[in-house]
């Protein structure tokens, strides 16, 4: 049975008024708003069921700690990592001279990367959405001068995003666009961050707690990079999809991979499906894509057709192109000689670096707890089992050298280059997952920026014991991927109009990552959000007006 009392095969019975495709921070609010306004709303989820009651979900640990046996094997831990909402999707990545697999860490199931993510929900800069002016040699990027939308037509959407999603902390010093925020207090910093917020403040920068989509309820971990227990992490999955399924009479369908999209050459027809029952066609009056950067155009290149030789929606020959993720670089600090931090502490943001000397760089953020020795040694293949083999002496050196810390984290923007881009796997696989191909080189820009970064934020850090952690360089970082089919006002360099509409096909809309013309400096998810809310109203007005 599908959640909403609506089996798979009935599901095919019903033209829905809008199928979305992924419940991720896009698709979960997206689909909440058009069912809270009596829409019939169809969630199209191919991870499983983590929502309240689902059997079998793994809370309050990452599988590798949750379940250490069941990860032996390729496919107990494959099952183990879709029961915490992980992906179990496999990456080729074709940059280097050899290619390398990987599996993403990023979310798959109610919520998608939402329900793993640290809750930091920030505004974009009012500058990030006139992008290209910030930077001294964007170089043969294909960053635009400006987004089609302003931070003014979005700050409404904004407001009600932190809403819907209980926001809270301080506002951003930096920022005078921030006067206006006005968001619910956060607690205090901790005991282990203070010292570092009283020595940021010292040195002159401005040190502020993160605006985090957080209850803090009593004991709250502020838990990231696997499900929430205690029900204190306000995600896509929470506020968005179970309320639009128990209140408002949407319906989910989840283990339910899409595949193709069949269209002429203006609308989606239909939707193909791959069910645990067999093979679905679905049909709806709009079709809404938020399977998130790396999956949304691996569909649209799929659904190739007499009418779409190129991929659905690619006549620009855009989609897939224009990767960005993100640099991160996390390094841990020891306040003092003997620190012993253990307790949560996602809690600072500092955004000095961001706009720095006529040059844009990015933010830095504490991370949060390393996770324990068994994160790496509870995995199938020979690595893991060469360090479980060796887990006395492995335990003593990550003892020594990787805990105890507070981690700290610049993220730094990178630019769209057209040659950055998912393309289709060359030998799809026959096990269900599927796989795409990834090529993200960086250029002479990011290899500039990204040391500079590092230099400074390092600088600031030289009074500690510090150890990092891992380089922002490294492509299986895929955490914030975005850009993928941006949107703009020109249909030969864009995939999407101003209104997150395929320029060449009136009912298709995308509203994950992928729309993003420019990655910002900052976390995505509240402007991923705001926007789903603002195309949300557009869909009520211009699709479904009575």
């Amino acid at each position: 049975m599908a959640d909403g009392a609506v089996t798979a095969r009935e599901a095919e019975r019903i033209e829905w008024d809008v199928i979305v495709v992924g419940t991720g921070m896009g698709g979960g609010m997206l689909g909440y708003r058009l069912a809270q306004s009596g829409r019939r709303v169809l969630f199209v989820e191919k991870g499983r069921s983590t929502l309240p009651g689902a059997p079998g979900t793994i809370r309050s640990a990452m599988p590798e700690l949750a379940e250490p046996r069941a990860t032996r094997s390729a496919q107990t831990y494959f099952d183990a990592l879709a029961r915490g909402g992980r992906s179990t999707d496999e990456v080729e990545d074709i940059s280097g001279r050899s290619p390398k697999r990987f599996v993403p860490f990023i979310g798959s199931g109610t919520g998608g990367s939402s329900a793993l993510y640290g809750m930091v929900c920030e505004r974009f800069f009012a500058r990030d959405f006139t992008p290209r002016q910030n930077f001294d040699a964007p170089g043969d990027s294909t960053v635009p001068e400006k987004w089609p939308i302003t931070y003014d037509e979005m700050r409404p959407w904004y407001a009600e995003a932190e809403r819907l999603l209980g926001v809270r902390g301080q506002p951003d010093p930096l920022r005078p666009e921030a006067s206006d925020v006005n968001l619910p207090a956060a607690p205090p910093f901790s005991a282990d961050n203070q010292p570092i917020v009283d020595y940021l403040s010292g040195r002159g920068l401005h040190p502020y707690h993160l605006p985090m989509a957080c209850d803090y309820t009593p004991e709250c971990a502020t838990c990231q990079t696997f499900l929430c227990s205690q029900s204190c992490k306000n995600d896509s999955a929470r506020n968005g999809v179970l309320p639009a399924v128990t209140e408002h009479g949407a319906t989910l369908l989840t283990q339910c991979r899409v595949v193709h999209l069949e269209a002429d050459h203006t609308h989606v027809r239909r939707v193909m499906c791959e069910h645990p029952t067999g093979r679905l066609t679905l049909t709806g009056k709009v079709v809404v894509l938020a399977a998130g950067a790396l999956a949304t155009p691996v569909l649209l290149l799929n659904s190739r057709s007499g009418d779409w030789p190129c991929g659905l929606a690619n006549g620009s020959d855009v989609v897939g192109r224009n990767l960005m993720r993100h640099l991160l670089d996390p390094i841990m600090i020891w306040p003092e000689h003997d620190s012993e931090i253990t307790a949560a502490n996602k809690e600072i943001g500092l955004n000095d670096f961001y706009f720095c000397e006529g040059q844009k760089y990015g933010t830095v953020q504490s991370f949060g707890a390393i996770p324990p020795m068994e994160w790496l040694t509870n995995r199938p293949g020979p690595q893991a089992k060469a360090l479980r083999m060796m887990s006395p002496a492995v335990r003593r050196v990550y003892d020594r050298f990787f805990t105890g810390g507070l981690i700290l984290a610049s993220m730094m923007e990178d630019l769209p280059y057209a040659d950055n881009r998912v393309l289709l796997p060359e030998h799809p696989g026959s096990d269900g997952r599927q796989r795409m191909r990834i090529q993200y080189r960086l250029h002479a820009s990011e290899v500039e920026r990204h040391a500079a970064f590092l230099r400074m934020f390092k600088q600031v850090l030289k009074p500690f014991r510090t150890r990092g952690l891992g380089s922002g360089r490294e492509n299986s970082n895929m955490g914030h991927v975005c850009g993928t089919c941006r949107f703009g006002t020109d249909p030969a360099t864009s995939v999407l109009d101003p209104l997150n509409r395929a320029h060449e096909v009136d009912n298709l809309y995308v509203v994950d990552t992928s729309f993003f013309p420019s990655s910002a400096g900052l976390n995505p998810s509240l402007t991923v959000a705001a926007n789903a809310l603002r195309v949300a109203a557009h869909l009520n007005e211009a699709h479904f007006a009575s």
